[in-house]
């Protein structure tokens, strides 16, 4: 069943998943959420509130 969620429940989702130490992947694994679904939210929200939603960049273990 789909559900559909408000962008108020969105934008906490994203900073809930900003707050943690998971990539986007994982965090959507882990809370059953569609990764099309979170980037789609992501954009929509980025687009109406003319600001940018902190981006988390993982550092390279390559040597």
């Amino acid at each position: 069943m789909r559900k559909t969620r408000s962008l108020e429940q969105w934008r906490n989702i994203i900073e809930e998943q900003q707050a943690s130490d998971l990539t986007i992947t994982e965090f959507c694994q882990q809370h059953a959420l569609s990764k099309t679904s979170f980037y789609a939210a992501r954009s929509k929200l980025n687009a109406s509130s003319g600001s940018f939603v902190r981006k988390r960049l993982a550092k390279c273990t390559c040597q």
